[in-house]
């Protein structure tokens, strides 16, 4: 079982958990500061923060539970403070509007839209996912992060999302 944690908002968190609940092998768990004690004994592979981070307490039991994380992924647009990056060595794949991210929109259509990937990302299956572009369909209620975190997800864990 792979276990995926997800600093977001609730509502965020509901729609992302439905569309990726279709791979079962996945165990996404939503991190928050008041029960980040709780998890310190959770082996995540990926840790997602979509959320931005600035007021929690304790930030010491988030730094822990990084510490034996393959991947960091990190919106840039919500998370302004990039200390939550130092000293992290892992895979950091960062994504948002901004030009400099890993993975970035490049277009937005009513039915579709076109995620840029900008850097190269090596899979969970050592595979190397390319430069390029990839179109989806566009889920309701689903904000354009939340479209590039499912765009990450089917990079690092396959296809499990209907284009």
């Amino acid at each position: 079982m792979t276990f995926v944690g997800i600093v977001a908002k609730q509502k965020e968190f509901e729609i992302l958990q439905t569309v990726m609940k279709k791979n079962k092998d996945i165990n996404i768990i939503l991190i928050t500061d008041t029960d980040i004690e709780n998890l310190k004994n959770v082996k995540f592979d990926t840790i997602i923060i979509d959320a931005n981070m600035q007021n929690w307490h304790n930030m010491k039991a988030f730094d822990n539970i990084c510490k034996y994380t393959q991947y960091l992924v990190v919106n840039t647009d919500n998370n302004k403070n990039t200390d939550i990056l130092k000293g992290k060595l892992k895979s950091v794949i960062t994504y948002g509007l901004n030009h400099k991210c890993t993975i970035t929109v490049s277009s937005v259509k009513e039915e579709f839209i076109m995620i840029a990937i900008q850097r190269e990302i090596v899979t969970k299956n050592g595979n190397l996912q390319e430069i390029g572009e990839e179109r989806i369909k566009k889920i309701k209620k689903l904000d354009i992060h939340g479209h590039m975190i499912l765009v990450i997800f089917n990079i690092l864990y396959g296809k499990f999302t209907k284009n």
